[in-house]
């Protein structure tokens, strides 16, 4: 499957060797390290067979390593890495913030320069209407994009399924969102049609009793045996050639270390590694050991940790907290040394911070539009003036992406059910603090008008 998937690394050796007369080279290790993340990421042998069985195009590339593991790896980082949680959500609620409103359509990539006709409250309701009538959205229509951005987000991909029928001259179509993890690629050659298999599991035993459902790519439609006509539309980030990665994908490791924080911190709490003690205890006079598991025994353990176990940790019915023993005179002193566990406040204070301003400044989001408390608080010009100045642009980025991917989903419907004319309106949505945007922008406008 490498040669479908050339967005794989290619493992080489490392260049930097030396070279000393005939002697054979080597290579410098530069780290000796193991890194975590391969692991992570590294398909099984099922998902494997899957792959070569059915032809599929891993999301991943083809480097010793990588696999279709890495979209679950990214899920995963998008729903346990806080930051990139909350970044994710935000840019969503900012992106689809609004109703529905409807526009008059414009080229996505071309401006003239001449201003957008503004659309009569009939044309609005008109278009509304036929929508209503025409397609239905599972889940509604906000339901449907925030699924589209949170993806996008989340992953660089978005999938969408459109199917149309006409039955006794009327025209119905449905459109729904399509979870990244059901789709994946059919395997074809430069210049084939692409076509994507959708299942919801990926394992051979499922396959079998439930083969994939296979569907070409807009604007081809597979007609089934009920005259259906249905089709897939693909949302991408990036330079790939079969997947997208996401926006924020140089940030990936610091939202890992998150995640990792918070592990490692759930694991000490639940082993109770609050605090470990080393003893130091010494023989007496006579002989005896004082670590004894003869006695122990004797006493009904099975030996002298479990006796201390059941005695003196959690893992005891009835543990004792406190043990207060005294030595004749002159004998050497206990020796007790607690060790703490790495839980240095200072430490992951610093480390959490670097991690959620990496996450927030990949995603081009500023400290104060994610909520945290930066200078010049959190007065409502200050939000808004920064919104304006830094996020605004981002968001509407997204937005127009978004939009134009969902308009062009419907105006595939408007040309199948024999309304081209229909094209010349769009759909899109506002920020939610959109008044608030044009209240600044208004006023910034009259201060200028009144120092001029």
């Amino acid at each position: 499957m490498s040669s479908c998937c050339e967005e794989g690394t290619t493992v080489v050796p490392n260049p930097m060797i030396e070279h000393r007369g005939g002697r054979k080279s080597k290579r410098v290790n530069l780290f000796d390290a193991e890194n975590p993340i391969p692991n992570e990421i590294k398909d099984t042998d099922e998902l494997q067979k899957v792959i070569a069985e059915y032809r599929l195009v891993p999301y991943a590339g083809s480097s010793q390593h990588s696999g279709d593991t890495l979209l679950d790896w990214y899920l995963m980082l998008a729903k346990l890495s806080p930051t990139q949680s909350a970044a994710i959500q935000k840019i969503t609620k900012y992106v689809v913030g609004s109703r529905v409103k409807i526009v008059a359509a414009e080229d996505p990539e071309f401006d003239s320069g001449a201003p957008l006709a503004d659309l009569s409250v009939a044309e609005k309701e008109a278009y509304a209407q036929a929508i209503k009538e025409t397609i239905e959205y599972k889940d509604g229509i906000r339901s449907f994009h925030k699924k589209l951005q949170s993806a996008m987000s989340g992953t660089g991909n978005a999938w969408a399924e459109l199917s149309i029928s006409t039955v006794n001259g009327q025209t119905r179509a449905a459109i729904k969102y399509v979870k990244v993890t059901d789709v994946r690629y059919i395997a074809t050659k430069p210049g084939e049609l692409r076509a994507v298999a959708i299942s919801p599991k990926w394992d051979s035993e499922y396959l079998r009793k439930n083969p994939p459902t296979k569907l070409p790519i807009a604007p081809t439609f597979l007609k089934g045996k009920d005259g259906v006509l249905r089709t897939m539309f693909h949302l991408k980030s990036g330079d790939g050639n079969w997947y997208g990665r996401p926006d924020s994908e140089g940030a990936a490791m610091y939202a890992y270390r998150e995640v990792q924080d918070a592990i490692y911190l759930i694991k000490q709490a639940a082993g109770n590694f609050v605090g470990q003690l080393i003893i130091e205890v010494e023989d007496d006079d006579a002989g005896t050991p004082a670590i004894d598991n003869a006695a122990a025994q004797q006493s009904g353990f099975d030996s002298f940790a479990t006796r201390m176990e059941e005695n003196y940790t959690n893992k005891g019915s009835e543990p004792q907290a406190v043990l207060v023993t005294a030595r004749p005179i002159g004998s050497r002193p206990m020796f007790v040394h607690q060790v703490k566990p790495n839980t240095n406040e200072a430490w992951y204070k610093v480390t959490g911070e670097i991690s959620e301003q990496k996450i927030v400044r990949e995603h081009c989001l500023t400290l104060r539009f994610m909520g945290f408390d930066v200078a010049g608080g959190f007065g409502a010009n200050s939000f808004v003036e920064d919104y304006v100045m830094n996020v605004e642009p981002i968001i509407s980025e997204h937005r127009a992406t978004l939009m134009a991917f969902s308009n062009s989903i419907l105006s595939l419907v408007w040309e199948v059910a024999g309304k081209p004319e229909l094209n010349k309106y769009s759909i899109t949505f506002e920020s939610p603090i959109q008044t608030q945007v044009n209240q600044y922008k208004q006023n910034g406008n009259q201060g200028t008008n009144n120092a001029l």
